[in-house]
C-alpha cells in the first residue's frame, strides 16, 4: 500500500480497472518537490470585468454585448460584453428559485451552465442550481437541486417558461454541490456532483446514516451523490442512459453513474483537442487532486489522493510513498499535499480549483497546459499564484507553478473561485474576495503573457 497507516473503511464495489496504473519512480516525480518552471512562459493578468458578486464559470455564447456567459453565483447568469466590463443583461436570472444563500459563506446557489453542442439548432441551454427542498424531498435534508433544460428566445436570452427538470436530486448538506455542467465529444451531458457536505463523507454527528451512506456516499451506488452522471439528453424524453454507463441496465448502481468516488468536483472542463473530461476534486485534510474521468471508481472515501483514507481518521500520519494497491480503483493523473509534513511541494494548498486546458495563440508555451488553480494559496495567499498540469502519459501529469505575477494588481486578497475561457482558446480566472456570495467584488481577470 502507501506510507499511510490505515487503510479506509469504506467497501470496496468496483471491479474495473486498478487504481494505480503507473510505476512508483513516474509517481515519486509527480508528488516529490515539483519541478523548476524555467521552461513555462511567464503570465500576467489583465483586468477584463469586474461587478460581479461571485463568478463561478465563464464560458463563449456569441458576438458583441452577448459574447459570454458568466454565471454568478446568486442566481443570475449574465450576458458580459467580448470587451469585457460590468455585467451585462440577465440570459437567465433564477434568483427566485434558488435557496436563501449565506451571506457569509455557501456552496449553493446557480453553479453550472453548458450548451446543446448542436445549439444553433435546439437553441437549449442546461443549468444546474440549488432549489428549495422539494414537497417529497427527503426528509432534514438541506436543498434540492435541479438540472433543467431551458430554450432560448430570438433575442437571445433563455425563456424562463421553458423550464423543464429534467434531474433533481436532494442535498443533505450545504455544501460539496459540485454543479459544473459540460458536454463531452460523445455528445453526451456531465454532471459533477459532491458527496453532499460534512467532513469525512460521514453525517455530523460521525454516524453513517441519513444523508451519508455507510461507508460514504462516494462509494455508494444507490445514490448520485459523490459521482459524475452521464446524459443522453437527445434520445428519450427527459432523457437516455448512454451505452458505457457503468451500470446501464443493472440493478447494482444507479444508471446515471459514470464515474464514482468523487468528494467535490470544483471545475470541469473538457479538452477540446483531446476530448478528457478534466476534474478538479477538493480533498479533505490531506490531499488535492485532478483527475481524468472514464467510467469507474476515483475512491473517495476510501482514498484521498494516492493515500488510503479512514472516516474516523481523517489526518492519520501519510507519507509519499507509493506502491501497489487493490484493484478497482483509478488514480488521479495530478495530486498535491496540503502542507510539507506530507513532502515537499512548492504548489501546496487546500482546495483546489478547477481550470481549462490552454489553446490560445497569445502564450504559444503554454500550449495544451492545464492551468489551475488553489483557493486559499492562489492570490490571497500570495505564495504561489496559478499552476500547470503537463501530460507525461495517459496516467501521470506533473505541477509546476507558472512563473511571472503571482498577483494581478500586488498585495491585494483575493481567492480564485472559477475559470473561464473563449472562443480562441484563452483562459480567465474568477475571483470573489473569500466572503462571498454578497457585495460587488467578484471580477474577472485574463491570462496574457507576462515579463
Amino acid at each position: 500500500m502507501t506510507g499511510c497507516q490505515t487503510i479506509g473503511n469504506a467497501q470496496n464495489t468496483s471491479k474495473m480497472r486498478p487504481r494505480f496504473l503507473f510505476p512508483t519512480l513516474a509517481l515519486s516525480l509527480v508528488l516529490s518537490t515539483l519541478k523548476a518552471a524555467e521552461d513555462l512562459p511567464p503570465v500576467s493578468y489583465e483586468k477584463f470585468a469586474s461587478g460581479f458578486v461571485s463568478p463561478l464559470s465563464m464560458i463563449p455564447y456569441g458576438e458583441g454585448k452577448q459574447a459570454y456567459l458568466v454565471v454568478d453565483q446568486t442566481g443570475v447568469i449574465y450576458f458580459l460584453d467580448e470587451k469585457g466590463g460590468k455585467p451585462g443583461k440577465a440570459f437567465l436570472d433564477l434568483r427566485k428559485s434558488i435557496v436563501n444563500l449565506k451571506k457569509g459563506f455557501d456552496e449553493r446557489g446557480s453553479l453550472g451552465v453548458a450548451l446543446h453542442p448542436k445549439f444553433k439548432s435546439t437553441r437549449k441551454v442546461y443549468v444546474y442550481y440549488s432549489a428549495p427542498l422539494a414537497s417529497k424531498g427527503r426528509e432534514n435534508f438541506d436543498h434540492t437541486a435541479h438540472l433543467s433544460e431551458f430554450k432560448v428566445k430570438a433575442d437571445g436570452t433563455a425563456d424562463t417558461r421553458s423550464e423543464r427538470v429534467i434531474f433533481t436530486v436532494d442535498q443533505p448538506q450545504w455544501n460539496h454541490d459540485g454543479g459544473n455542467l459540460v458536454f463531452g465529444k460523445d455528445g453526451f451531458l456531465y454532471l459533477g456532483l459532491g458527496d453532499g457536505g460534512a467532513a469525512n463523507d460521514l453525517d455530523p454527528k460521525g454516524k453513517p446514516e441519513g444523508g451519508h451512506e455507510k461507508g460514504g456516499n462516494g462509494q455508494a451506488l444507490n445514490r448520485h451523490l459523490g459521482k459524475v452522471l452521464r446524459f443522453d439528453i437527445d434520445s428519450k424524453t427527459p432523457y437516455a442512459i448512454p451505452d458505457g454507463n457503468p451500470f446501464k441496465g443493472s440493478k447494482d448502481g444507479r444508471e446515471e453513474i459514470y464515474a464514482w468516488g468523487i468528494r467535490n468536483p470544483w471545475g470541469i472542463t473538457v479538452d477540446r483537442e483531446s476530448g478528457d473530461i478534466i476534474v478538479a476534486d477538493v480533498g479533505q485534510n490531506r490531499f488535492e487532486e485532478i483527475n481524468v474521468i472514464t467510467a469507474g471508481n476515483f475512491g473517495w472515501p476510501r482514498y484521498e489522493g494516492y493515500a488510503p483514507f479512514d472516516q474516523q481518521k481523517p489526518s492519520e500520519p501519510c507519507t509519499l510513498e507509493v506502491s501497489a494497491a487493490p484493484e478497482g480503483f483509478i488514480a488521479p493523473v495530478l495530486a498535491y499535499p496540503h502542507h510539507d509534513g506530507l513532502g515537499k511541494a512548492p504548489g501546496y494548498g487546500v482546495s483546489v480549483t478547477g481550470g481549462h486546458v490552454y489553446h490560445g495563440s497569445a502564450i504559444p508555451g503554454l500550449n495544451g497546459v492545464y492551468l489551475f488553480a488553489d483557493w486559499a494559496q492562489s492570490w490571497a495567499g500570495k505564495k504561489y499564484g496559478l499552476y500547470g498540469g503537463i501530460r507525461d502519459s495517459k496516467t501521470t501529469w506533473t505541477m509546476k507553478v507558472i512563473p511571472g505575477a503571482k498577483t494581478p494588481a500586488g498585495p491585494i486578497s483575493r481567492m480564485i473561485i472559477g475559470f473561464g475561457y473563449d472562443q480562441a482558446g484563452e483562459v480567465y480566472v474568477l475571483t470573489n474576495i473569500g466572503k462571498g456570495p454578497s457585495g460587488k467584488n467578484g471580477e474577472i481577470w485574463k491570462i496574457v503573457p507576462g515579463k
